[in-house]
């Protein structure tokens, strides 16, 4: 590596945690609660607030890579070998929606049987390390501030369109010079992007976590060729509502899928920021580098929607070793939201017939 390029040690003060960080956090979960209570009454079903619509969930190992530089030889990643692991794909849309609808599309990964101090415990599977991640490589939001302004004009708008768009974007400011232009460009950038095969995206963790002696990001990009049609995907999009679903199940059933895993250290402070995860890391000062392999062998994952295993499954950013600690305000504020919004499901699962 480029001496220029040398990566950041990680420090405990990284982070920049606003004084009233605490109390902005506890009005996002308000909001958050009133959001998912008020979906529950027009719906009848208890529905998290985002990714609603799963396209399955598949088996899979994630193959670290033996003989990586010391650098990258980090918390889980510090020595070759071969994890079980599930993934989940699903559309980015907190209601369900047929598939030829532009959304961002989500890949959650947990990979299983992880040893070493870990911060939060998956309660079904054990110790976990998950990686959470949408195909866009920014937040829509900067930080915890900003992420409850935006759930505050949710809660206010009672599920008008119309209503969310004027005031995400204005904030009831009626001068356009003070209105948050690049909020609403994330937004639309994220929320319009075209229907691709799911294992065809490169999905990325938007914010950053610790990596062992370092920060990085991650992604997960395709590994080789697959030998699907793009325009049988087309038309499929055209007449069946859950194309990406079927889509995903024929190709396990035929070919097994690779990623890569990547990761992205963080080289500089400037242009690298822990605190506005609507900041894209330039490439050209850290290029991602892979680290592991995520393979989903051929299967049948047409059946593990239904089972209640699967149903369960909670995928957490904060499901993680200490090595490799959620950093950032988007990530402090992940770790009292999901909870919430998981429990939340848990109700439409568990409740009686």
């Amino acid at each position: 590596m480029n001496r220029a390029n040398q990566p950041i040690p990680y420090a405990d003060n990284v982070e920049k945690i606003p004084a009233d960080e605490a109390d902005d956090i506890r009005r996002v979960v308000q909001a958050l609660k009133t959001i998912l209570v008020r979906s529950q009454t027009k719906s009848g079903q208890f529905r998290a607030d985002v990714h609603v619509k799963s396209h399955g969930y598949a088996d899979g190992e994630f193959r670290v890579l033996p003989n990586l530089p010391p650098e990258l030889a980090q918390g889980l990643f510090e020595r070759s070998g071969t994890y079980p692991a599930v993934v989940r794909f699903s559309n980015a849309a907190s209601q369900e929606q047929p598939d030829a609808i532009p959304d961002g599309r989500g890949l959650a990964l947990k990979v299983l049987g992880v040893t070493g101090d870990v911060i939060l415990r998956d309660e079904q599977r054990g110790p976990a390390q998950d990686f959470v991640m949408i195909n866009h490589p920014v937040f829509f939001a900067r930080n915890v501030k900003d992420f409850l302004r935006l759930e505050q004009v949710l809660v206010e708008a009672n599920d008008n369109p119309l209503a969310a768009l004027q005031g995400a974007l204005t904030g009831g400011d009626p001068n356009p010079l003070n209105w948050h232009w690049s909020e609403m460009l994330s937004v639309a950038r994220i929320a319009g992007q075209l229907p691709a095969h799911p294992a065809s995206n490169t999905y990325f963790s938007m914010a950053p976590i610790r990596f062992g002696d370092y920060v990085a990001k991650y992604r997960v990009k395709p590994a080789g060729d697959r030998h699907d049609s793009y325009l049988d995907l087309i038309q499929r999009l055209g007449s069946q509502s859950d194309a990406l679903r079927l889509a995903l199940e024929e190709t396990l059933c035929t070919q097994e899928v690779l990623f890569e895993f990547q990761v992205q250290l963080r080289t500089a402070e400037q242009s690298m920021p822990i605190e506005d995860a609507t900041r894209e890391w330039p490439e050209s000062e850290s290029p991602y580098r892979t680290v592991a392999h995520l393979l989903l062998p051929r299967q049948e994952i047409a059946p593990l929607r239904q089972q209640a295993t699967y149903q369960v499954l909670a995928f957490n950013v904060w499901h993680a070793l200490a090595a490799h600690r959620p950093l950032g305000g988007i990530n402090r504020v992940r770790r009292v939201a999901y909870p919430v919004s998981s429990a939340w499901r848990r109700l439409e699962i568990d409740r009686p017939e």
